[in-house]
């Protein structure tokens, strides 16, 4: 025996000391001899290494024999070698794998339950290099960590069950310390833990047990935000006592479960994306294949999870669906992601910063297009059910408000997809396919405005110029595009749809919360759910032509024009121009003037003429019944007005004489006879005998019918068409070659009794600039002089001068006095008119500017001088086509 100590290594003899004498099972390292091997294993590299060795042949060699004590003595040296020796981990770390795996192989409860604390002491230390430059350590330290994760699935019975599950839970908590040191251990280690996570929980709580604990999640949260703790939190308490109940050998099922939790909540309270990513995609992948997960309680489970998450990084575990969700080829698979993904997007508890909104609608429309325009193993009852969870899932984001313009983000992606669908040049989908796929995306849109009706959440409101990229869907059957898969019944179903979801807009989005029934008293913008577009030239609806007003009459006239249109279609439509008189006010009518006068019956009595004809009166007739109650400044005019009379006999010859369009199945004869028309002559009269209508209609407004693209993205500039190319002009009884655009301040000098009551017993005498600048019918040309001659021009200044040029929004003030503004005159002070200025412009063959003031610009560019009429900003024509209408030198010399 004394040789044996003769030649023994001092290693081994320092090693051999820290073993107590005798066979007790509790042993302990003599302390003083175990501070001395740790100084001396960590002085030099090599003596740590013949240090471990000594210790792993020890091991076994007392594993063989079950010599518990000594092996308890093993584990707590190793576990100090560890702190000791921390940055030369590397030299030991398969040693340390090798002899905690002879130590569990034992499968003693005492020994496991030191051994979980050494694996804990171990995983706290190691570092990435050992993870990404040492295969053969990962394999051994994997198979470590299964074995002891295995022990809460082997012993689940027996009279030490909590404690070896216990010791499994221990293991999962210690391993999360070693995940994100390299990505495919991260993924092993996650796919091993969750599994045994989710089997504890599923048996041993309730659905609404888990909704309770996190409701407490969402308190927790709340204080960490609203106030430093101090004192020990519930959680910290939890987790003292069940470390307590593991040393006196004294657990319960509670205890077991809670460790369950706590680990899971390590796996999710995380700032790694990527971890995040696998461990969202590992816990619903392991809901799917559990035959024992209600779906319902793997939704509210996973709920729970991301409420674990950052905030802010929350948004990583709905990307993380979608992309599985994009790889399912199982409608099975692809649903329960769905419900998933959809349970996040529903649930009230789990808010989100810093989710991009936009990309995640790209990404659910990008799914559904594919459901339907892609080859897939689905049945088509099987795509409206994922597309309508696609859908449910796309109203809940756009509803739960992050940033005020989410809403028009959301809106405006959808009817892009809408359009990008319709105009799509793949011819792969049936027509039933693209069909199915617009009614769900149309769907999704009336969902979101019909559940923020309910809402009233601070945020931007979607504008009818977001809707004008999807007015294309009235025209699909002149120009379908792609679309051309789409039958008949398709397409008039789609328009339909498509009117009724415009109209939820409407009603939901752009309307004011105000009595319709009772008159505006004023023109403020006092509407609970969005802007007050009663008021005149509101988003230059009136002073500048391109905008979605006219925009949505030009594809009206396409419809009529090149294609008849069904009765129940054109009543959707009628149905749509109401609702939108009754918002839009003048703002419609304005817009509307010119296509009513090229919309009227003439010679040409074909369908689409019928149904034009009557689509405009009906609208017209509505106008003119409205304005009173929308304006108290009319006070009652526009009901005893000529014209609205001569409009309620020119629909009742038409009706009389199966012109109407509800007549036309009825009487298929008509009257050879021309029918009654407004004239621009009467259009004219209404307009000049009421202050307030002759600032903002203009009567001889000209007709555009094609859309200048550029300007269906805001644009605050206000652009007019500069020649026939840029824009046609269509009038009905005048020669395409002429142009004339009197602006309505030119025909304030034709009304001696403006400011007083419209005149009575009206005749073609009457000095209207309408007899003036009316047309010749044998020439085919105009006879109208322009501005008018020189007692005109004083005319004109005197009335702008009595009808003070305030600033619009000064003008309708709450007590509803008259307004006096104009677009066409906007400053608040004028200088007596140089007639010498327009007559030098006159005779250099200059033509007058085009204008180029902004709404909001009180301030316009003065040129050529501050104070001459050029700088008024009217709407005028070239004047060399007015002077090329005159017929003597005279009067020329006189017309300015």
């Amino acid at each position: 025996m004394t040789m044996r100590k003769l030649f023994q290594h001092k290693h081994q003899r320092l090693i051999l000391q820290c073993y107590p004498a005798g066979k007790a099972v509790d042993k302990k390292p003599n302390s003083s001899e175990l501070s001395y091997l740790l100084y001396y294993a960590s002085a030099r590299r090599i003596k740590l290494e013949k240090v471990i060795e000594f210790l792993r042949e020890r091991t076994t060699r007392d594993a063989a024999r079950n010599r518990a004590g000594n092996l308890q003595v093993t584990l707590q040296i190793v576990s100090d070698l560890i702190d000791k020796c921390s940055g030369n981990l590397n030299v030991f770390a398969h040693q340390v794998c090798d002899i905690l795996q002879t130590i569990l192989d034992i499968n003693d409860v005492a020994l496991g339950k030191n051994a979980i604390h050494t694996y804990g002491v171990f995983c706290r230390n190691l570092t990435s290099p050992l993870f990404t430059g040492d295969k053969a350590f990962v394999i051994k330290f994997t198979s470590l960590s299964q074995t002891l994760i295995s022990f809460g699935w082997s012993k689940t019975s027996g009279p030490n069950q909590y404690e070896w599950q216990m010791i499994s839970l221990l293991a999962i908590n210690h391993i999360s310390n070693c995940l994100g040191h390299n990505p495919t251990t991260t993924e092993q280690f996650i796919t091993m833990c969750i599994p045994m996570l989710i089997h504890i929980v599923q048996k041993n709580t309730s659905q609404q047990g888990i909704l309770a604990r996190m409701n407490v999640n969402i308190e927790s949260e709340n204080r960490r935000l609203s106030r430093v703790l101090s004192a020990k939190t519930q959680q910290d308490m939890t987790r003292q006592r069940i470390e307590e109940d593991f040393t006196n050998d004294s657990l319960t099922l509670n205890d077991i479960v809670e460790q369950a939790y706590i680990d899971m909540e390590v796996f999710f309270n995380t700032n790694s994306t990527s971890q995040i990513w696998q461990v969202t995609k590992t816990i619903v992948a392991d809901n799917i294949k559990s035959k024992e997960v209600d779906l319902e309680f793997g939704v509210v489970l996973l709920q729970l999870c991301v409420s674990w998450i950052p905030v802010q990084l929350r948004f990583i575990s709905l990307s993380s669906l979608l992309g599985q969700m994009n790889k399912a080829t199982s409608y099975d698979i692809r649903y329960q992601y769905g419900r998933h993904l959809l349970g996040l997007l529903t649930s009230s508890r789990v808010n989100m910063v810093g989710v991009s909104v936009t990309d995640i609608i790209q990404q659910l429309l990008e799914l559904q297009c594919d459901l339907f325009l892609k080859e897939n193993n689905f049945t088509r009852e099987e795509c409206n059910v994922l597309t309508g969870i696609y859908s449910d899932c796309m109203c809940n984001l756009t509803t739960h408000i992050y940033y005020h313009d989410q809403v028009p983000d959301s809106i405006q992606e959808i009817l892009f997809k809408i359009d990008n669908v319709l105009n799509s040049d793949s011819k792969s989908a049936g027509g039933d396919q693209t069909f199915d796929l617009i009614i769900q995306l149309l769907d999704s849109v009336a969902k979101i405005f019909q559940s923020l009706s309910k809402d009233d959440a601070n945020r931007n409101h979607v504008t009818l110029e977001h809707w004008d990229v999807s007015l294309t869907i009235l025209i699909l059957h002149v120009e379908s595009g792609g679309a051309t898969n789409l039958t008949k019944d398709h397409i008039n179903s789609i328009q339909l749809k498509f009117l009724s979801v415009f109209q939820e807009f409407l009603t939901n989005e752009l309307s004011i919360d105000i009595d319709t029934g009772s008159k505006r008293e004023s023109l403020d913008d006092s509407g609970l759910q969005g802007k007050n577009y009663l008021k005149p030239d509101i988003n230059q609806y009136i002073s500048q032509q391109q905008n979605f007003i006219s925009h949505l009459l030009m594809y009206i006239d396409k419809l009529f024009t090149n294609s008849t249109a069904s009765t129940k279609l054109v009543s959707s439509l009628i149905s749509v121009i109401k609702n939108l008189i009754n918002i839009l006010g003048i703002n419609f009518i304005s817009n509307f003037i010119p296509f009513f006068n090229h919309w009227q019956l003439s010679k040409e009595l074909t369908q689409q003429r019928k149904f034009l004809d009557t689509f405009a009166f009906t609208i017209l007739q509505y106008i003119l019944e409205s304005l009173d109650n929308q304006y108290a400044i009319l006070e009652n005019y526009v009901k005893s007005s000529k014209l609205y009379l001569l409009v309620l006999d020119a629909i009742e010859y038409r009706k009389s004489n199966g012109l109407w369009i509800e007549s036309i199945q009825q009487d298929s004869s008509s009257s050879d006879s021309k029918p009654p028309k407004i004239k621009r002559y009467d259009m004219e009269v209404f307009v000049c005998e009421n202050n307030f209508l002759i600032q903002w209609l203009h009567p001889q407004k000209p007709l555009i019918t094609e859309i200048d693209y550029k300007t269906i993205v805001t644009n605050n500039k206000i652009e007019f068409p500069s020649s026939p190319k840029d824009s046609q002009h269509h009038f009905e009884d005048s020669s395409p070659e002429l142009i004339f655009t009197n602006s309505p301040q030119d025909l304030v000098n034709t009304s001696p009794n403006l400011n007083n009551s419209p005149p009575t017993g009206l005749n073609s005498n009457y000095d209207f600039s309408s007899n003036t600048t009316s047309i010749n019918s044998d020439n085919r040309k105009y006879t109208g002089l322009g501005l008018g001659n020189a007692g005109d021009i004083s005319s004109i200044q005197n009335e702008i001068m009595n009808n003070s040029q305030r600033r619009i929004d000064e003008q309708f003030s709450i007590n509803g006095a008259a307004a006096t503004a104009s677009i066409f005159t906007t400053d608040s002070k004028l200088n007596p008119i140089r007639v010498s200025d327009l007559k030098s412009a006159i005779s250099s063959n200059m033509t007058l500017r085009k204008p180029s003031f902004q709404i909001n610009d009180y301030n316009p560019v003065k040129n050529p001088s501050p104070d001459s009429i050029l700088t008024r900003n009217i709407i005028t024509t070239k004047v060399d086509s007015i002077l090329d209408e005159l017929e003597s030198e005279d009067d020329k010399a006189v017309i300015v």
